[in-house]
């Protein structure tokens, strides 16, 4: 499909469209390697691992953080990355300094709960991307069946072949449109996952700050 859509627009296709390619064809080359259906060129890490950003106790011997009412309510609320980071490290450091002598438990439990929302939104997000290269994809097969059929009819053809023509070529700009609007949306999008995994890291940091 790439060599067929490059060689349409070199044959004088409009220059929308050969853009339109270019980002495809960049955003296939960024997923080789990975996993098929992958669209972004940052590597996919399907899930944070605590040992990927925490250097804290065990979590998998901390109580379940859902058992806390208060550190479930802070965890949900500090791993929605709505609230900027900076508010959420010095919320971080009110509940520390609150805490006596199971300090380490209840943090070690709090970022337990962070990490665990995190990788819920993560999850979401990757699902998300995925259903969105999927369009692409479609759209990108609408657009060289356009082309084709663009290059099956004749110079100066009847009335009908040029209504064709016309209506073909109207729909070719809009989904060109509307195929570069979402790829610039894609590369916001893909960025994503990554600061999820740059918060819960940072938040980490934080934590781990305050263990004894």
């Amino acid at each position: 499909m790439i060599n067929r859509l490059a060689y349409a627009a070199v044959r004088g296709c409009p220059a929308a469209l050969l853009a339109a390619w270019i980002l495809f064809a960049a955003g296939a080359a960024g997923a080789a390697g990975t996993e098929p259906d992958w669209p972004c060129v940052q590597r996919l890490v399907p899930q944070v691992s605590a040992g990927m950003v925490w250097a804290g106790p065990p979590l998998d011997e901390a109580p379940d953080w859902r058992s806390d009412a208060e550190v479930e309510e802070l965890a949900t609320e500090l791993a929605d990355r709505r609230v900027p980071l900076e508010e959420a490290q010095s919320r971080v450091e009110a509940f520390a300094e609150g805490l006596d002598d199971d300090k380490d438990r209840r943090l070690t439990m709090l970022f337990a709960g962070i990490l665990d929302r995190v990788n819920a939104e993560r999850n979401t997000v990757i699902r998300g991307i995925r259903r969105y290269a999927h369009r692409q994809q479609e759209l990108a097969s609408r657009i060289e069946s356009t082309l084709a059929e663009l290059d099956e009819l004749p110079d100066n053809g009847t009335p009908e072949q040029e209504a064709r023509r016309r209506e073909l070529s109207e729909r070719n700009v809009w989904d060109t449109r509307i195929y570069e609007e979402r790829e610039r949306s894609l590369t916001y999008i893909c960025e994503t996952p990554v600061m999820l995994e740059q918060r819960v890291f940072a938040l980490g940091r934080t934590i781990q700050n305050f263990l004894e």
